[in-house]
């Protein structure tokens, strides 16, 4: 049974996103997933057509389980390297029980499990050998280690990656995979490896593949609702991960969030996009340098500049993945305020979106709240003084009066620091 168009689209768009979210890293994308999921996909097609659709959206995600912790593989050129990073060593099997949220992925547990593992029983995380590893997973395998020595590290020629590969059968990989790397080799009259070091071309057949992939499983294994709520969670871990100084915030803004839209009787509808576009509030932060985001003092003027520039992208990402697309506004304007002085448009009063207005008190407050790089937190005493000297001009004043009685509980308090 083949996807019905639209859910195939929004699977689609969302896990394209995800895989480019977890490969930005401050001004540059990696594309280290996409390139994986095109080798991968080729090789797949070669050894295993029967399995080509879940070994590319595996091959999408293989390395989710690191990223989560704001680390990246690559950022480790050898196993040795990566084995003795407890985040990374263990980062196949984080990924892989991220993705058993995700029923509409179940086959790719293993896939993501297994990535790591060499053919000798010298890889990790479980030193799996021979047979018992799932041959899916060694074309993930293969397709890692060709993306790490033609684009990562950028020293090897297309002729070396496939000497490299001949000296390695049989010991990062199975020597049965030998001839589909040739046919890999000689794919596209021998132009192939060239095709997928140049970005612009290797964006072209990911393109094609995507549009080609017919995920059936989804339609009997999940509604989309489902998948769609634990990705935005999935997406909202990454967010906090690539700065260091805001794990669970997204968290705790989705729940002051969601208490404060409460107080003040909103649907159930417009409740649950207000707590979604919580979660995906700072998606854009993660196209910002890591020297403006951590920076332990206060930012100058260019570095500002930079910085507001997170709102934009927040809400060009969310535009481009129909499932998230009203929550754009939302997740896009909670810098503004209320008097008109906010970013990214100076959007005034009630011209500001409610969820946005209530996202922006509830943002306010747990950066407050929160140790950062130029300082410590300011105690819930202090947050409540702020609120009130900023009601009417940061803040839309009746939020920020539900705000100060929520925080004005003790209990509540206690509760909302608990959110993760």
């Amino acid at each position: 049974m083949s996807v019905p168009r639209k859910i195939k689209s929004q699977f689609d768009q969302i896990i394209s996103a995800l895989s480019l979210i977890m490969d930005q890293f401050g001004k540059h994308n990696l594309l280290h997933s996409r390139r994986v999921a095109v080798i991968a996909t080729a090789l797949s097609e070669i050894v295993m057509p029967e399995k080509r659709d879940i070994i590319f959206y595996a091959s999408l995600l293989h390395d989710v389980g690191a990223v989560i912790f704001g680390e990246h593989p690559l950022m480790f050129p050898t196993m040795q390297e990566q084995k003795r990073v407890p985040h990374i060593f263990e980062h196949p099997t984080v990924g892989s029980k991220i993705i058993s949220r995700i029923s509409a992925l179940e086959e790719a547990q293993t896939l993501i499990q297994d990535h790591h593992e060499w053919y000798d029983g010298s890889g990790y995380p479980n030193g799996k050998k021979g047979g018992d590893i799932f041959l899916g997973a060694q074309l993930i395998r293969i397709a890692d280690t060709i993306d790490q020595k033609i684009h990562v590290y950028g020293d090897y020629s297309c002729t070396e990656i496939y000497n490299y590969l001949r000296l390695h059968k049989g010991r990062e990989f199975n020597p049965d995979l030998w001839n589909a790397i040739m046919d890999l080799k000689n794919k596209d009259a021998g132009s192939f490896c060239m095709r997928i070091s140049d970005n612009m071309s290797m964006q072209g057949i990911f393109s094609e593949i995507i549009q080609s992939v017919d995920p059936h499983w989804i339609v009997s294994t999940a509604k989309v609702d489902d998948y769609t709520q634990v990705i935005l969670h999935i997406f909202a871990d990454i967010i906090d991960a690539k700065h260091k100084y805001t794990k669970n915030h997204s968290e705790r803004v989705a729940f002051l969030s969601e208490k404060i839209a409460r107080v003040l009787e909103l649907s159930e509808v417009e409740i649950e996009k207000i707590r979604n576009a919580a979660h995906l509030h700072d998606i854009g932060k993660v196209y910002i340098p890591y020297e403006v985001l951590d920076k332990p003092g206060h930012l100058s003027d260019q570095e500002v500049d930079v910085m507001r520039k997170h709102a934009i992208i927040t809400m060009e990402i969310l535009d481009t993945i129909e499932a998230f697309r009203d929550l754009s506004p939302i997740a896009g304007f909670h810098q503004e305020r209320y008097d008109g002085k906010g970013y990214p448009d100076g959007l005034m009063g009630d011209d500001i979106p409610l969820g946005a207005r209530i996202l922006g008190v509830a943002d306010s407050v747990d950066a407050m709240l929160s140790d950062r790089a130029y300082r410590n937190g300011i105690g819930v005493g202090n947050t409540i003084i702020q609120l009130q000297r900023c009601s009417g001009t940061q803040f839309d004043p009746v939020v920020a009066n539900v705000a100060i009685g929520l925080l004005s509980d003790k209990e509540f308090v206690d509760e909302m620091r608990k959110a993760e």
